[in-house]
């Protein structure tokens, strides 16, 4: 048996060698895994806790039936609500004409169709914003949430309907890109919303 061990080697050297560059390339796809996949592969759920916290906002709207435009600064509280299933949100914002406040609710349901974020905040200006809609992501961490208001927003003697795409790409900083169309006109560009997380002097979050 020794002594055929140097030649099993030789032909499987030899076999080795004999397989064409083109032949390496044409590997069924998984060939190197190892073994099945496990699912650990697979993106991670979204953490509703993503939001805790105080989130300071800047936005620059147009102006609307809905409020006047300019600049707006303020700050989002976001707090656990009983079991942590929801969430508690506090909007305040100043602006150069107005002051605007609201109390609302956020909250994530997953399925085997994808997860649904939904915020709905009601605001002391006369009117409630509702943006529900699905929420995705990829394995590098990033996810995203397309929503619109389900019905227009009545305002006066106006109807609006906003939409929007929030980006959440860092622990620390987010982004929501907004459309708003009135009374039925064509959407145009709602103004930039940006998050910045809050922290202590230590780098704590609040």
């Amino acid at each position: 048996m020794r002594q055929l061990l140097p030649v099993l080697l030789a032909m499987a050297v030899a076999a080795g060698a004999a397989v064409s560059p083109l032949q390496a390339q044409r590997q069924q796809p998984g060939a190197t895994q190892g073994g099945p996949t496990t699912g650990d592969e697979m993106m991670p759920p979204f953490d509703l806790r993503y939001f805790l916290g105080d989130w300071e906002i800047e936005w620059s709207p147009l102006d609307t039936p809905l409020l006047p435009g300019g600049s707006y600064t303020g700050v989002e509280r976001v707090r656990h609500i009983a079991d942590g299933r929801y969430l508690e949100v506090t909007v305040e914002l100043e602006g150069q004409d107005r002051s605007l406040r609201g109390q609302g609710i956020l909250f994530l349901e997953t399925g085997p169709f994808g997860a649904h974020l939904t915020k709905y905040v009601v605001y002391d200006a006369g009117f409630a914003l509702l943006q529900p809609g699905p929420l995705g992501g990829d394995l590098g961490g990033y996810y995203s949430q397309f929503w619109e208001t389900p019905a227009p927003i009545r305002h006066g003697d106006a109807e609006l309907v906003i939409r929007g795409r929030s980006y959440l790409v860092s622990p620390y900083a987010y982004r929501v890109n907004q459309e708003v169309s009135v009374d039925g006109e064509p959407f145009v560009n709602f103004g930039v919303m940006w998050y910045t997380k809050v922290l202590e002097e230590t780098g704590q979050e609040r």
